[in-house]
């Protein structure tokens, strides 16, 4: 049998064994090029290992990039790691604002400081291609096959990372693994990001200023700084529930969300499409959800012209390029991390990594059940977060059922609830210099000696305790 039939059952396709190439042989294979997978990469090869990043599109941010999330809410001098190196990297390139609760930066910008980065470290980048399936020796994972121009090809890892953003790779490994929430498996909605140029900041802010009741309470999401470059949009609930009763607007948008302002550019970013019921694991949930998100995205942009004061010449400068997608899967580990454990502030002895932001408990910005900005939500109306820390435990980090596999980014062993907390860009940077020592002596990811770890973070910056 030398080419693709179909047998009895015309549901399945049978397909002939292959042989297919090794490309690469390296210490350390992150996959999903996300700041989880830059932290990861950076890590590992900081630490000496060889590192090799593979990526789906032509460039490195994920969600800061190609989802055009480009606000981090933390304070810059409360991150850590590679964060803050970002951060004020990005800073010093005039690309990125400090000095406020969160950091707004440009994602152009934020493309090419990672892509220096990788060069500086020694990272070998592997763009323009998806991972297809893991390669298995027994339970241990040695590496993935890539899909890509030039076709299938092998990676050869002593360790690997999935930084996939939905443990792609965990899951076809056998990993454990659950999805959504786990009462009744919903997730988090998907939307599409875009961008307006020509807007007139300081007409917005009056706005805002004259309108306090018609806004979010909690001044870490509604900031009205322009003299400091910090500028943050939250509510307009008049002008939504207006349009939303004269069916100007999408029936899931209650309020109107702009951040990752550029005061001095008249640039907004705007983050209002929302789309519930989709999964963002299967491709046709993820090709509708795409396109639902951009027919709302159509009428907000209307919406906002008409109704918001120094919008009247604003013009659409571009959209995400691809659906962001907030949840879907999540490993289980030895370590379940609840919201119980955050609030609490609980120390874990084998904590890897001290995480600020603004947080409160039962605050989930994203609710599955929809409704988000709504008259009767607390979250966005009136109720406040505050600047709070939590630890994560190496635990978290190793998926039962897979050895030599290290996870990274929002697909961590925790629940729907720690999620929330848990899922931001900047929180998750430890699993690179993780899978380093991992490849560098020959022991399995979950068998570390965690002190060792803690070393080694720490030479890098990054908080524990």
């Amino acid at each position: 049998m030398t080419e693709p039939r179909i047998d009895a059952d015309p549901a399945v396709l049978r397909e002939p064994p292959r042989d297919t190439p090794v490309v690469r042989d390296v210490d350390v294979l992150v996959c999903g090029g996300g700041l989880a997978g830059i932290g990861a990469a950076l890590g590992a090869a900081r630490a000496g290992a060889r590192t090799l990043i593979v990526e789906r599109n032509a460039w490195l941010g994920g969600p800061a990039t190609s989802a055009l999330m480009n606000t981090w809410n933390v304070p810059v001098e409360r991150m850590t790691g590679i964060t803050r190196e970002i951060a004020l990297a990005l800073h010093q390139r005039g690309a990125g604002v400090v000095g406020g609760p969160t950091f707004p930066f440009d994602p152009e910008a934020f493309k090419d400081l990672a892509a220096d980065l990788m060069e500086q470290a020694g990272v070998e980048l592997l763009t323009y291609s998806w991972v297809a399936d893991p390669i298995m020796d027994g339970r241990r994972i040695r590496g993935v096959i890539v899909q890509n121009k030039s076709g299938r090809q092998a990676i050869l890892a002593r360790a690997v990372v999935d930084t996939t953003g939905d443990a792609d790779v965990a899951a076809a490994a056998g990993a454990e693994t659950v999805k959504g929430r786990e009462t009744d498996g919903k997730m988090r909605p998907m939307s599409v990001l875009f961008r307006l140029g020509g807007v007139d900041i300081g007409r917005a802010v009056d706005y805002c200023r004259a309108n306090p009741g018609n806004f979010t309470a909690d001044p870490n999401f509604h900031i009205l700084e322009p003299e400091r470059g910090l500028v943050r949009l939250s509510g307009f609930f008049d002008i939504a529930d207006k349009a939303r009763a004269a069916g100007e607007l999408p029936d899931e948008v209650h309020y109107i969300r702009m951040e990752g302002i550029s005061v001095e550019r008249g640039v907004v970013m705007v983050n209002n499409s929302r789309v519930y019921g989709v999964d963002g694991t299967d491709a046709w949930d993820i090709a509708r959800a795409d396109l639902e998100c951009r027919r709302q995205n159509r009428m907000i942009f209307d919406v906002i012209r008409k109704y918001v004061p120094g919008f009247e010449n604003a013009w659409v400068m571009d959209s995400s390029a691809s659906v962001g997608v907030r949840e879907t899967r999540r490993v289980r580990g030895p370590t379940v991390l609840t919201q119980e454990d955050l609030l609490a502030r609980r120390a874990w002895p084998d904590s890897v990594a001290k995480i600020w932001r603004h947080m409160a408990e039962g605050r989930d910005w994203h609710k599955a059940d929809g409704g988000e900005g709504a008259a009767d939500d607390a979250v966005y109306r009136w109720a406040t977060t505050d600047l709070t820390w939590f630890q994560i435990p190496w635990g978290v980090f190793t998926p039962n059922g897979v050895d030599g596999l290290v996870m990274g980014g929002r697909t961590l062993s925790v629940t729907h609830a720690a999620d929330m907390w848990t899922r931001g860009q900047y929180c998750c940077l430890v699993a690179g210099v993780a899978a380093a020592s991992a490849a560098a002596g020959e022991t399995l990811p979950a068998g570390l000696d965690v002190g060792d770890l803690r070393t080694r973070l720490a030479d890098q910056g990054i908080e524990t305790d």
